[in-house]
Parts: structure tokens; C-alpha cells; sequence
């Protein structure tokens, strides 16, 4: 009894005794510039574009926002009424005339700001 006794209370003060290991903590940097506090100036916040126009695909032609129907391009991209070239981006999306970027909407169509 006085053995068990004895054993318990060792692992008792082991648990209180430290093991002699010092752990380093990380000391920050000194401050080497001006003590004052300077206004930190954050970029301005630049919002995403909102996506408002659909342009929709089946049966191998596009439906622009307006209602007007347009035959898909073989490379991608497509060609409008006036003639003028809606070229893919490479990235999934298509370029528009004005300089927009229109996003895939992962079923062959677009969303355009």
C-alpha cells in the first residue's frame, strides 16, 4: 500500500516540476522608424462587375439580350448583325465591341455586365 502510495504522489510532483527545456518565444522587431502613428491609406475597394445581360446558346446560335439570334463562330465567339466580330477571350468568356468582358456561365452562354 505504501508502494503505491509512493508511486502516485511521484507522478504527481513530475507533472508540477518543470523539465528543465526552456522554450525560445519569438521576440518582435524593433520598432527602428518614427514612433508615431502613421494613417495607413488602403487601396479603395474595387467592386465586380455586376453581370445584368444573359447571352444565351442552343441549336449552334446565340440569343443576345436584345432578342436577336447570331450564329456561333466555329472557333468560338460569333459575328452581329452589324458586322462586327465578338472574338473569345481564351478564357471561357467573349470580348464585346465596346471592350466588356462577358463571363461563361458554364452552359455555352455568357453573362455580361
Amino acid at each position: 500500500m505504501r508502494l503505491l502510495c509512493i508511486v502516485l504522489m511521484s507522478f504527481a510532483l513530475s507533472a508540477c516540476v518543470s523539465s528543465g527545456e526552456q522554450r525560445a518565444t519569438p521576440m518582435p522587431p524593433a520598432n527602428l522608424g518614427s514612433t508615431q502613428a502613421t494613417p495607413s491609406t488602403s487601396p479603395a475597394p474595387t467592386s465586380a462587375p455586376t453581370y445584368t445581360r444573359r447571352v444565351t446558346y442552343s441549336d449552334g446560335r446565340y440569343t443576345l439580350p436584345d432578342g436577336t439570334t447570331v450564329a456561333a463562330e466555329p472557333g468560338g465567339g460569333f459575328t452581329l448583325a452589324n458586322g462586327e466580330v465578338v472574338p473569345p477571350d481564351g478564357s471561357g468568356g467573349i470580348i464585346l465591341p465596346n471592350g466588356a468582358r462577358c463571363v461563361s456561365d458554364g452552359n455555352r452562354g455568357y453573362l455580361c455586365p
